[in-house]
């Protein structure tokens, strides 16, 4: 529940009257849960009574299959998942197999496990949706990648290095 999870939560509770529950490995400070109307709950309550699990959590071995199939097990039939995180916090072979079985109602992935490949079961599925990573598409963002690239470009043609090269193999082009 960091600035991202409360900015999504501040938009549920005001833009949309939803009842906003969250887990963290923090509880927010009461002021901040009554400016984001939200509750902290357990994480088993939140995956039994969610209509909607949003996942916004930085990825570390901790974190890693927060979201398998036990826990795919506790959501009830009629929620949905939806990953903005990063790849790995969910298992994407479980999450093929509960969508598959209809063991909840759908989901909504922009990062996955293994990216820049997709598990191929979630390609079958019909009840998801598959973003490719686009949850940072902001103008804002888009600039700073258009200018870092500029910056590189005018940097090796100026001074024979990039400042951020993709290639770091002795001698070859960077």
């Amino acid at each position: 529940m960091g600035r991202i999870g409360q900015g999504i939560a501040r938009r549920a509770a005001h833009g949309f009257g939803m009842k906003v529950i969250y887990h963290n490995r923090s509880r927010l400070t009461s002021a901040l849960e009554a400016e984001c109307k939200a509750t902290y709950v357990s994480k088993q309550e939140l995956l039994q009574t969610a209509d909607h699990v949003m996942l916004v959590v930085p990825y570390s071995a901790e974190s890693h299959h927060t979201i398998g199939a036990a826990e795919l097990a506790q959501m009830k039939p009629t929620a949905t998942l939806v990953n903005i995180a990063r790849g790995g916090i969910v298992d994407d072979a479980a999450l093929a197999q509960a969508l598959a079985a209809r063991q909840i109602a759908a989901a909504g992935i922009d990062v996955f496990e293994g990216e820049p490949s997709v598990h191929p079961d979630l390609l079958k599925v019909p009840n998801v949706v598959l973003t490719p990573h686009i949850a940072s598409s902001t103008i804002q963002t888009r600039k700073a990648m258009a200018q870092l690239a500029a910056d590189n470009l005018v940097a090796y043609l100026t001074r024979g290095q990039a400042l951020t090269p993709l290639n770091t193999v002795p001698g070859a082009a960077a």
